[in-house]
C-alpha cells in the first residue's frame, strides 16, 4: 500500500509540473515603446527553438510606415532575461528582454555620448498573428487553413478585422486580401492575386474553392482539400526570411 501511495504521489507531482513545462514552450510576443515621440515595436519569441522575429518601429507613427521584420536568435535565456541578436543590415543588433521587469534593453557604447543604454517599457502579449504585421490594431482571433494537396499553401483570415493573407510557403510570397462575408460554415475572401479572385473556405467540406475567371482558361475554378491548422504567427518570418 505504501509503495502504491508513493507511486501515486510521484505521478501527481509529475502531472502538476506539466502545465508549467507546456507554458514555457509556448510562443509569446512583446509590445515595447521607445524614442521621442514614443513609437511601438514588437518581438515574437520561441524560446525552445531559440528563435526571434523583431518588428522595427514605424518611421511615421501616424501612417505606420517603415515597419520591417527581421529574424534573430536567442543567445541566452535565464532568470527571466532573454538575450538575443537580430540580423539587420549592415550588421547585428543585440537586445535584452527582461520578462520580470518588462523592459527591453538596448545596450549602449562605453562612451554614452554617442549611444547611451536605453530601457524601454514592454507588455507581454500572446504570439502576434502574421496578419498583424504592418497593421495598426493587433489581430485577436485569426484562423489559418493549409491545403495539403497544394503543398506549402496557407490562408489566414480574421472576420472581425476583415484581414486575409495567402502564403505560398517556400516561395515566400504573400498576397493580402479581405474577408467579404463570414458565416457559421463558410468564409468568403477577395484575394489580391495578380488579378482579384473570389475564395471560399468551407469548414464542413474542408475545402478551399478559388473561383475561376470567365473567359480565362489559365485561371479555372479550383477546389482543394484543406484543413484548419494553428493560427500562423509572426514566427513564420523566421522560417521564411526571404519574404
Amino acid at each position: 500500500m505504501k509503495r502504491l501511495m508513493g507511486f501515486a504521489l510521484t505521478l501527481f507531482l509529475f502531472l502538476m509540473l506539466i502545465p508549467d513545462r507546456a507554458a514555457a514552450a509556448e510562443l509569446f510576443s512583446v509590445r515595447c515603446e521607445g524614442g521621442v515621440p514614443a513609437r511601438p515595436y514588437f518581438a515574437t519569441f520561441d524560446v525552445d527553438a531559440k528563435a526571434v522575429v523583431f518588428e522595427t518601429p514605424p518611421i511615421n507613427v501616424e501612417t505606420n510606415f517603415g515597419i520591417n521584420a527581421f529574424s534573430g536568435q536567442i543567445v541566452s535565456s535565464n532568470d527571466g532575461k532573454i538575450e538575443f541578436v537580430v540580423h539587420v543590415l549592415p550588421g547585428r543588433l543585440y537586445l535584452i528582454l527582461d520578462r520580470n521587469r518588462r523592459t527591453m534593453t538596448w545596450p549602449g557604447l562605453d562612451d554614452p555620448t554617442f549611444r547611451p543604454t536605453l530601457n524601454d517599457r514592454c507588455t507581454v502579449t500572446p504570439p502576434r498573428s502574421i496578419l498583424s504585421f504592418r497593421v495598426r490594431d493587433p489581430i485577436q482571433h485569426p484562423s489559418s487553413v493549409r491545403c495539403e494537396d497544394a503543398g506549402y499553401m496557407y490562408f489566414t483570415m480574421d472576420a472581425a478585422s476583415k484581414q486575409a493573407l495567402f502564403e505560398r510557403g517556400k516561395e515566400g510570397r504573400g498576397y493580402r486580401g479581405e474577408v467579404t462575408d463570414a458565416g457559421q460554415d463558410e468564409v468568403t475572401l477577395s484575394m489580391n492575386f495578380d488579378v482579384p479572385r473570389r475564395v471560399v473556405w468551407s469548414r464542413s467540406r474542408q475545402t478551399i474553392t478559388i473561383e475561376g475567371i470567365e473567359g480565362d482558361a489559365s485561371r479555372p475554378r479550383t477546389v482543394m482539400q484543406c484543413q484548419e491548422v494553428p493560427p500562423r504567427t509572426m514566427m513564420e518570418f523566421h522560417r521564411d526570411p526571404q519574404r
